[in-house]
């Protein structure tokens, strides 16, 4: 799955513009969710080829299982004890990366639940 055809799913899934940010030279994308505007994808070219990365949430105490396991790596741009990095060259499969991208989109949606209900907490 290459960044065009997750661009296409975020667009029919998640309804979003991205924002466009130039870095040191390099185009970094940002989703954000539409409610609570709190980012759940980076997208970006690699430094060492043209490889695209994506940088999606992930329960902290997840991270280093799925960094083991699917052989992902920390971030780069966010924080590394709750974001990750998913290679886009094809070692990982299209529905892992679909469900990454889905995982860092309802995190970041609870996170704004949680927020509304603390506000809404007497006590």
């Amino acid at each position: 799955m290459n960044q065009q055809e997750i661009f296409e799913y975020i667009k029919k899934q998640y309804p979003a513009n991205p924002e466009r940010i130039t870095q040191n030279g390099k185009q970094i994308i940002i989703f954000k969710n539409q409610r609570n505007n709190i980012p759940y994808a980076i997208f970006y070219q690699s430094d060492k080829s043209v490889m695209s990365i994506m940088e999606v949430q992930a329960e902290s105490d997840m991270i280093s299982n799925y960094i083991e396991m699917y052989h992902f790596a920390p971030a780069k741009y966010m924080n590394q004890k709750h974001w990750l990095a998913v290679s886009m060259d094809g070692t990982v499969s299209d529905s892992k990366v679909l469900d990454m991208l889905d995982m860092s989109y309802d995190i970041v949606d609870e996170q704004e639940e949680c927020q509304r209900n603390k506000k809404w907490t007497v006590g």
